[in-house]
């Protein structure tokens, strides 16, 4: 039995060989598109964040002026990273951060997951860039405390 052998766009396939590569390419792109996306969606947080630094403010001006002296971030990526330490010498006291990946959470920080208790805090701030609403939703169903996105305070600024 002689087996037929394609080639398509420079790639050899046997039967479903072709459809599969091509299906595992179009996964690989939408991964890249949504990583492009989450990346843009940083790059403007952190140049809006620059450039309220370079204007001598910083973000401890809005955790005092609304009341929140005791938060918790959620997301302890790149961003969250940034927050925690640029208000470790303020007046703000992060008392933990949450993740879902805390065992690849690299910090002094009481970093906690979903599932465990949430102490009580003035204020959640969540420095994840995408899916805000869902994470808000988790996070209202553990503390009654106000929960707030990043782009949010930057864009009182």
């Amino acid at each position: 039995m002689k087996k037929s052998i394609k080639i398509i766009g420079g790639l050899v396939g046997v039967g479903g060989l072709v459809c599969f590569v091509a299906g595992w390419q179009q996964k690989c792109i939408e991964r890249w598109k949504e990583q492009a996306e989450k990346n843009r969606a940083m790059f403007i947080i952190m140049d809006q964040w620059a450039n309220l630094r370079q204007e001598g403010r910083n973000l401890e001006e809005y955790f005092i002026k609304n009341g929140y002296l005791r938060i918790a971030v959620y997301g302890m990526g790149v961003v969250g990273k940034r927050l925690i330490k640029e208000l470790k010498n303020s007046k703000i006291q992060v008392v933990y951060g949450i993740d879902k990946n805390e065992d690849m959470v690299y910090t002094d920080l009481d970093v906690l997951t979903m599932n465990d208790e949430l102490i009580k805090v003035d204020a959640v701030v969540v420095t994840v860039v995408k899916e805000f609403d869902v994470i808000c939703d988790a996070i209202l169903k553990k503390t009654d405390c106000p929960v707030i996105a990043i782009e949010d305070i930057l864009g009182e600024f």
